[in-house]
């Protein structure tokens, strides 16, 4: 058998890439659109990274590998890093050669870039999951193992059926509580941006910025409600915040500060309830620790649909 032509993805690759993604991705359904969004638009693209393994003119395999040559805002520096979003080799192609080459050749790409560790999943700003998941890819997980990568974090995903959402009476007496100590909640208004901004700037510096100001931009040209931004403040700070996009909730974050407050909780919940209002039957988001999940469970309702394996590998010196 001939042996796998390893190469940098190119445009006329999509429809091939479509089809290995269907058959070998079934839980992550994606249209040529939203890939191109995500991975050829993306402003770190490279065929170097992003490549496809090829025999007959076929394309059966592919990884989008990155690796960082524009500063995300505010984020620390992690250029160290490389970064592994999807991957996935047609069934008729399985044991064959063609992950084995893919990856072969991926890593010693990163590695020549001066990478000192490559991450499945968790890139930024266009990921899609974070990690492998566990149920729907052992096949993915076992491979991975098998060349050096190790599980660092088993991320969840959850979601919650609105139209059941009630909101818990404990919740609704903290907000009480914490209004009668002086914590203000409410709906996004154009005069909190620059105090939102600072907020995000100090505790969450990175891509959630990007993601917040999209959303203030198009409620400020009447394409979203006020609601779809939600901001705790005490003492004229912000201390926290929550936001919707669509059925996704989130980001959603509270200074370290002020944790253990139910401020968390009480975002959570407006949010919440601004989506019901909204007309939006369901919320989903696609990664949180087993510790945040109480939280997201007790007061909203979600429950775990998913879990993830984040791994990573570490390049040798």
């Amino acid at each position: 058998m001939a042996e796998w032509t390893i190469r940098g993805m190119r445009g006329e690759d999509l429809v091939d890439i479509m089809e290995v993604a269907r058959l070998s991705l079934p839980a992550d359904p994606m249209c040529p659109e939203v890939f191109a969004r995500r991975v050829f638009l993306d402003q770190n693209f490279s065929p170097a990274t992003a490549l496809v393994a090829e025999r007959g003119g076929r394309v059966a395999g592919f990884v989008t590998g990155f690796v960082r040559r524009y500063a995300i805002e505010d984020m620390p520096d992690d250029s160290n890093r490389s970064w592994i979003t999807l991957f996935a080799v047609h069934p008729d192609a399985r044991r064959d050669g063609a992950a084995t080459a893919l990856f072969d050749h991926l890593e010693e790409t990163m590695q020549e870039m001066g990478k000192s560790s490559v991450l499945v999943g968790p890139y930024v700003p266009n990921w899609w999951v974070p990690g492998v998941d566990e149920k729907e890819y052992p096949e993915a997980i076992e491979f991975l193992s098998k060349r050096g990568y190790s599980v660092i974090t088993r991320p969840l995903s959850m979601d919650s059926n609105l139209v059941a959402y009630r909101r818990p009476q404990w919740v609704s007496e903290k907000e009480k509580s914490l209004a009668e100590s002086g914590v203000r909640f409410q709906d996004f208004r154009p005069e909190i941006i620059p105090a939102l901004f600072a907020f995000l700037k100090r505790e969450f510096p990175g891509d959630w910025q990007r993601h917040l100001r999209a959303t203030c931009q198009r409620i400020l040209q009447g394409e979203y409600s006020l609601r779809q931004v939600q901001v705790a403040t005490e003492d004229g700070e912000v201390v926290g915040f929550a936001h919707y996009e669509g059925e996704r909730f989130g980001p959603f974050g509270t200074a370290p500060a002020v944790r253990g407050r139910g401020i968390g909780a009480v975002l959570l919940c407006r949010t919440i309830e601004a989506m019901r209002e909204n007309g939006l039957h369901n919320a989903y988001f696609l990664w949180t620790s087993d510790e945040s999940a109480r939280l997201y469970s007790s007061a909203a309702g979600f429950r775990e649909s998913r879990r993830f394996a984040l791994m990573k590998k570490e390049f040798g010196g």
